[in-house]
Parts: structure tokens; sequence; C-alpha cells
């Protein structure tokens, strides 16, 4: 299926927003976890956003790093010192409360168990604010209780270590084969991405046969496939989307154009395309960043491959989590960690084929 430019949406607004002339407020936050809870604080009533519950941070102060904001706002507000190298930065967000803005520095700090022993039955911080050691489920339920630029945080830490990305359905001897394999053989509660390899019509019998017959996959497609979809009235919710990297060109060109509410993932190949990443994540939903390719791949053979340490690099300049993509395998996960990757992504890597499924 050929990629093709989006077409404007007329219900949206077709008028950007303005923009925000309050003074942005740098904040430094940090996803404390052990395991599979996290730590979250209740603000108190007489603050922004007061009675909330939060991640635990603070301001950075003029002259300060993100780093050094955090390991004293940590240190002050509920008496745990960090070491640097514990905090792993995973991507900025920018909000606008319209009486206050806000740029979020977010690290994730998974605690170590002396850390985490020192915690486990404190119910109050050195500012007397509650202490919460929540799962993710149980966070998720109580989402309408975080200030709202913190939901983004939760669509961040959703994201699985492997995300799937389908073959090309000639490697399969029918559609039905491709639709056997995939739900025969995907994780419970996969990511999904159903790429485009074949028409418009095509796709959307594969995405319907799939989500008909495993509920729990999340499903990423192609923008051009969500837009077809909703063209032909079939529900859409749930489906995230994948941009190409001519409709990242164009809506960051016309950022207006796109729901902003749309979960979205985007490819960044290179340092111009990070930047319209980087602005796009500004206002809309953007939920990682594909960097490719970081090894040559079959399925792009001209591309030139980046390296780990070229991954590295777009990575540590990335406003979102960074997905690293491109003849990787599951035990390149480890190695992907280590270069700043929240996830690693393949075609071939993650799932065996056998001649059975062919």
């Amino acid at each position: 299926m050929k990629n093709s430019k989006p077409s404007p949406n007329p219900n949206l607004n077709p008028n950007p927003n303005p923009s925000s002339k309050l003074v942005v407020v740098e904040v430094a936050v940090a996803i404390l976890r052990y395991a599979e809870q996290f730590l979250l604080a209740q603000r108190a009533l007489h603050q922004h956003q007061g009675g909330k519950l939060e991640f635990v941070g603070g301001k950075i102060e003029q002259g300060e790093s993100g780093k050094a904001a955090l390991r004293r706002e940590v240190q002050e507000e509920i008496g745990l010192h960090l070491q640097s190298d514990q905090l792993v930065c995973i991507g900025k967000i920018h909000h606008d409360y319209g009486d206050k803005a806000v740029c979020l520095h977010i690290y994730e700090v998974h605690l170590n168990e002396g850390q985490y022993q020192s915690l486990r039955h404190r119910r109050t911080g050195a500012e007397n604010q509650r202490l919460y050691w929540l799962t993710l489920p149980q966070i998720l339920a109580n989402a309408e209780r975080l200030p709202a630029a913190n939901l983004r945080i939760l669509s961040w830490l959703k994201l699985p270590p492997l995300i799937y990305i389908s073959r090309a359905l000639g490697e399969f001897a029918s559609a039905d084969d491709f639709v056997h394999y995939y739900v025969d053989n995907l994780t419970n509660q996969a990511y999904f991405y159903l790429r485009a390899c074949v028409s418009v019509d095509a796709s959307i019998a594969l995405l319907a046969a799939i989500r008909c017959r495993r509920d729990d996959i999340v499903l990423i497609v192609p923008y051009s496939l969500y837009q077809a979809c909703k063209h032909q009235a079939m529900a859409v919710d749930g489906l995230l989307v994948k941009l190409t990297a001519d409709e990242l060109a164009y809506f960051y060109q016309n950022p207006w154009l796109l729901d902003k509410h749309l979960p979205i993932f985007v490819g960044v190949h290179d340092e111009v395309e990070l930047i319209k990443a980087n602005a796009l994540a500004r206002s809309h939903q953007v939920l990682a960043a594909w960097i490719s390719p970081v090894q040559a791949t079959l399925s792009h053979p001209d591309a030139a491959a980046l390296g780990w340490q070229g991954f590295a690099k777009l990575s540590c300049q990335c406003d979102v989590p960074s997905v690293a993509l491109g003849g990787l395998s599951v035990d390149d996960w480890h190695t992907a960690k280590a270069h700043g990757a929240i996830a690693v992504a393949a075609i071939r890597g993650l799932l065996k084929m056998t001649d059975e499924n062919c």
C-alpha cells in the first residue's frame, strides 16, 4: 500500500491554538519503581493541582541540571538519596494548564532492595504528604486523580519491551495463514504493528480478522489505514497509529490537522526527523519514536545503519521514549536498553517461522 499525503480532516479545527504567553516552569519528575510497584505522593491542598496524586519531583532551579534537581527534590521530599546513574531520562512533557505552563523532565528510577526497604512502610514524606505504593493497573484505575500533565507518563509506562511488526503477506500461503500465525503466536497483550504491505481493503480484512480472534492485542496501524477505517465507519477505538516520514513532515507543518488525542508512533531516521518528532510531541500524544535502522535490514537493504552509537545519539535528544528498530532480535533487548531504548521492535527477530507457517 503506497503512502500518500494525509487528507485534511474537515472535523478538526483549521486553526492552530495560539501559543501560551505563560512562563514555562521546568520540573524534574521521578518514576520511582521497584519491580512492578510505583511510589506516588499526594500534593498538598494549597499547591497547584492540590490533592492530586503525582510522581515525586519538583522545580528545576536556574543553572541546575534535571538530574541534580531531581536528586535534590527526592531527598527533600521523601529523604531518599539517589545515585545519578539510577536516573534514566525517558522524555519531556509540555503541558499548559491555562494558569500555568510546565515542561516535565521524566526520569525512570529503578530502586535497589535497600532503597525499597527503607520506603516500603512509609506512609508520609518529609513534607507530611501521603505516600502510596501502587501497581500500574492501580494507577491506571485512578488516572483521574493525577494532574493532566502526568497522564502521558501512564501511556509511556504501558509500552512493552517488545513490539512485533508484521511480515509481508506474501511470505504466507494465504491471508488466513497470516492471521493464524499472529493470533497463535503473539504474547498476551502484545503490541503488534500491521504494517502497510497490501491494499487498503486487504489490510482492513486482516485487521478485522485479528481483532475478532484476539481482542487483547494492541494493534498499531498506518495512518492511511486508520483513516480508511474511519471512512468506512469501522470502530477505531483502541488502535494506535504509526506515521511515515512523509506524514510526520506534513503534520509538523500542519499540526492542527492531526487529532491531538490520537496515540501515535513516529519513525525517526536522522536529526531532521527528530526535530519534527519533538515539535509534534509538544502538542500531540506521541507515544514513542521508532529510531532506525540500528543494523542493516532485509526490508530496507539500502538504508545506512546507525549502529548503537548512532542510535544512542538520537535517543538522548528525543523528547519521547525511544524504540530501537532495524535488524534486531529479542537478544538485543539489554543492549538496546543500555543505549537508551525502552523497547525493541522487529519484523523477524521476535517470532520464529517454521515451514508449517509458510
